[in-house]
């Protein structure tokens, strides 16, 4: 198997598609085993961009502080 998320479905196939690392793995994997470059990726990178601020806010608003 190949793409892991493949052969998910229902909210485990939806929640594979959103989850970062998926695509991190499909980027590593062009890169170091096929030797494609940006040109050839960086539609991969899209998704990557969409998370950063996504994740970054939903942590911001759901773990609690810690004072002390």
């Amino acid at each position: 198997m190949i793409d892991p998320v493949a052969s998910l479905e229902g909210p485990g196939r939806w929640i594979g598609e959103v989850y970062p690392t998926s695509h991190f793995l499909t980027i590593a994997r062009g890169t170091f085993s096929k030797a494609l470059d940006l040109t050839d990726l960086w539609q991969l990178f899209i998704p990557l961009l969409i998370a950063i601020p996504l994740v970054m806010g939903l942590s911001i608003l759901l773990l609690k502080k810690q004072e002390g």
